[in-house]
């Protein structure tokens, strides 16, 4: 017969062992979990100027969403994102729209406005899709286009990544594991450094666009890109600029979920 020390071991040793294997079993739950279902379909906006003959030559605004299934919270960032976007740098003195349709209508006024010193075809256009997906993170691309005249329109790009277990926005502050944002930019700078060398630019280039945070990223299976608009790393001629931190250099600058 076992004494009492042998038999508080082996209920001590069955105790953790059943600790580690519903550790495991969760574990193993939660990395088969399947992805939350998500079904969508595209909502177009279109409007053309009053009395208009060849849409080719009027004024025009286009504006498309995808519009996500009992998402509500999701539908709604977009739809936010896409209104200031779409209102450019917020400068007019009138208020902003409260709708797309509103933000539309008031595009087609403004260019009714000037058209008798004016010959410029406006045009306003949105766009907001899918880019890509790792599990519950959703990333969508918000995409706006304004030209009123001049030697080009205004093109912008956002990245929303979103959250949908928890439903809720994911921002690069929740992805980085805690005290290692500076690490991170870190990182970055030497992607840019790279990009710089890549282009060949000198040295009067790189005192004039000088590297800068970016709160536009997304993951992917390289790493973590980060968006740049034009303007931002360089003149509107190098369009929009991608950098990348590669995956091998982010396996502590990352919390573990999204490694």
């Amino acid at each position: 017969m076992r004494s009492l020390s042998q038999r508080r071991h082996a209920f001590t040793t069955f105790a953790i062992g059943l600790t580690v294997a519903l550790g495991l079993t969760g574990c193993e739950n939660e990395a088969s979990r399947k992805p939350a279902a998500l079904e969508s379909k595209v909502e177009t906006l279109e409007m053309l100027a009053p009395d208009c003959t060849s849409p080719e030559e009027c004024t025009s605004v286009t504006i498309r969403r995808e519009v996500f299934v009992d998402r509500p919270a999701l539908n709604d960032a977009i739809y936010a994102q896409l209104l200031q976007q779409l209102q450019g740098s917020g400068d007019s003195e009138e208020a902003a729209a409260d709708s797309l349709d509103k933000v539309a209508q008031q595009f087609i006024d403004d260019a009714g406005a000037v058209s008798e010193i004016s010959a410029a075809r406006w045009e306003l256009n949105g766009d907001a899709k899918q880019l890509a997906r790792r599990g519950d993170l959703l990333t969508i691309v918000v995409n706006s286009y304004l030209y009123t005249g001049g030697a080009h329109g205004m093109p912008v790009s956002h990245w929303l990544n979103w959250d949908l277990a928890k439903e809720q926005p994911v921002a690069l502050t929740d992805v980085l594991a805690p005290g290692q944002a500076q690490a991170f930019w870190k990182l970055a700078e030497a992607s840019h450094q790279q990009w710089l060398d890549s282009q060949g630019v000198d040295g009067e280039f790189r005192k004039n666009w000088p590297f800068t945070h970016s709160d536009d990223f997304r993951l992917t299976d390289q790493g973590i890109e980060l968006l740049y608009g034009v303007y931002t790393l360089g003149p509107y001629s190098m369009g929009e600029v991608t950098l990348t931190i590669p995956r091998d250099r982010l396996s502590t600058l990352v919390r573990e979920k999204y490694r």
